[in-house]
């Protein structure tokens, strides 16, 4: 008589090996986003057995992947007096012939092409 079959034999085994190629991705997806977050996160595999004729037993899955939330910056917008949002501030002066410094740089790098 020989011992327990390994689990993850019968895991690779399941759904044609779809199951393991889907626990592989959600489980790479789900540690590049803890630590891009440093926030917890969960995978969850739940196999659900029961009896079927002759001798078979039917297995159900169920994967869960709770991923933590990135954050998002929010935006900073100026109202207008008409009712419009923009993003300068429409109060603030404008001096004329004043650019960027990314500006300058793109205009340098095309002169000296």
């Amino acid at each position: 008589m020989a011992g327990p079959k390994p689990f993850n034999d019968t895991l690779v085994q399941m759904r044609y090996g779809e199951l393991h190629d889907d626990l592989t991705d959600a489980l790479n997806d789900l540690v590049a986003t803890v630590d891009k977050t440093q926030k917890a996160g969960k995978l969850v595999l739940t196999l659900s057995l029961k009896p079927g004729k002759g001798g078979q037993i039917e297995i159900a899955d169920d994967l869960k992947v709770t991923k933590p939330k990135e954050e998002k910056s929010n935006t900073i917008m100026f109202a207008t007096p008409e009712g419009n949002l923009q993003r300068e501030d429409p109060r603030q002066r404008s001096f004329e012939g004043i650019r960027s410094v990314s500006q300058e740089l793109q205009e340098r790098q095309v002169a000296s092409r």
